[in-house]
């Protein structure tokens, strides 16, 4: 059973720490979340867990936003990189494509960035909407202007970049 967690634990705590990373987490904040949920479904609650990537999905970004209003009272310089321990950036490789996605991904507003985060790591209208407490059609505009959005910031459509 536990050999089935670990398993369960690598792949699925590389998911969370991309998604977080589109959230707009760093990869250092991406991984410790990521770790904070992941444990929180043992000895056995993830098994019980109909989608546990969409769980991890919710999970994580609450703990993100509610980490990030915590910090924007109590704001500190970025923390540099600790020596020791395996590095969340060699954990997702991002190829250069996905980098320069993310990149524009966190230029986004707020909740377009949210909404792209889920959308980005396959999640379903639905999934989205309960998450963020949006209704469905909600989701689905946020989805269209952040796609339009991304096309202009990626050059792939000219236009203006104000919505």
């Amino acid at each position: 059973m536990r050999e089935d967690f670990d398993a369960f634990y690598v792949k699925e705590k590389k998911h969370a720490i991309a998604f977080l990373m589109y959230v707009g987490a760093s990869a250092w904040e991406a991984d410790d979340l990521a770790h904070e949920a992941l444990m929180k479904l043992l000895p056995v609650r993830w098994r019980t867990i109909q989608s546990p990537r969409a769980w991890l999905r919710v999970v994580t970004s609450r703990a993100y936003w509610k980490q990030h209003e915590r910090s924007r009272e109590d704001a500190a310089a970025e923390l540099p990189d600790l020596p020791g321990g395996v590095c969340p950036v060699t954990e997702v490789e991002l190829s250069e494509q996905a980098n320069t996605i993310l990149e524009a991904v966190r230029q986004l507003p707020p909740v377009q960035r949210a909404v792209m985060a889920f959308v980005l790591n396959d999640a379903d209208i639905k999934e989205i909407a309960d998450a963020l407490n949006m209704t469905q059609d909600a989701v689905r505009a946020n989805v269209s202007r952040a796609r339009r959005r991304l096309k202009v910031t990626l050059g792939l459509e000219e236009g203006e970049n104000n919505d």
